[in-house]
């Protein structure tokens, strides 16, 4: 086993910048679908506006999902650098 494990955090930080970039294209993208034209009324306008609460639906949880796991990079990253810091502190002592 090896233990020395190096973590890029500003790496991790730019992952999580791209995640919440992407989470944001996809809220607002949901946000912003057409509406249907009100005439004429095809017997399939109800299924479509169904189809499409449907799906607005689900870009609007992906989105609410992707927000997470940026939100969790980036407090993974903040945790790696706490523990860098306590471990460093820990060296310094021993000295």
């Amino acid at each position: 086993m090896n233990p020395d494990l190096e973590v890029d955090t500003d790496e991790l930080r730019g992952t999580a910048a791209a995640v919440s970039a992407t989470a944001s294209r996809t809220t607002s993208g949901a946000a912003r679908s057409p509406e249907p034209p009100p005439v004429p009324r095809w017997l399939t306008t109800d299924a479509a506006a169904l189809a499409a609460d449907a799906a607005r639906d689900q870009l609007a949880q992906l989105g609410s999902d992707l927000a997470g796991t940026a939100r969790r990079i980036t407090r993974t990253a903040e945790a790696y650098e706490l523990a860098d810091a306590r471990a460093a502190t820990r060296l310094r002592l021993t000295r």
